[in-house]
């Protein structure tokens, strides 16, 4: 390996020491070593083995959402949109948000006028502060699976700077 590689390669753990001494701090469940599932619940968060497929068929038509994992550190949330619906534009301050694209096409409108078009397969990532407003387009149901940190706060915006949507006030949940 040459110097600069060497260099990097000790930036990088040095990070990681430095990353793991705030998580530590933050993470108060933090075990010993490897143990077996503390939970496994048939439905709702702490599901080890959830199957999206029963989840639509016992949902519905959209639009509708179900949050299928939740804990200190993550929640994850099942979110279907009918076609030319999706979300209010809004915006994290404390966490980045990311998204699997699992059936349909949708459009994410960001702050700044970039648009991002996704389709079944794709992942979209959302770096904290970046206002989005996300769109189902085409002729059928999208779905997306959406990964944040709680408490996963919402600032909530009354227009979007790229779209031609507007919305009731709403105050921050």
């Amino acid at each position: 390996m040459n110097h600069t590689g060497l260099k990097l390669v000790k930036r990088r753990k040095k990070n990681m020491k430095k990353q793991e001494s705030t998580i530590g701090n933050l993470i108060t469940d933090v075990v010993k070593g490897p143990i077996p599932p503390r939970v496994d619940n048939s439905i709702g968060t702490g599901n080890l083995h959830i199957k999206v497929k029963e989840i639509v068929g016992r949902k519905g038509p959209a639009p509708w959402i179900e949050v299928l994992i939740e804990d200190e550190r993550n929640i994850g949330t099942l979110i279907a949109s009918a076609p030319d619906q999706g979300n209010q534009a809004h915006w994290h301050k404390d966490f980045d948000e990311w998204w699997v694209v699992m059936a349909g096409k949708l459009r994410w409108e960001l702050t700044g006028g970039r648009i991002i078009h996704a389709k079944k397969g794709d992942i979209v990532w959302v770096p904290r502060g970046t206002v989005h407003h996300i769109v189902t387009e085409g002729d059928e149901m999208s779905l997306r699976f959406a990964v944040a940190m709680p408490p996963a706060e919402h600032v909530w915006q009354n227009d979007c700077e790229n779209c031609d949507a507007i919305w009731e006030p709403r105050n921050p949940s």
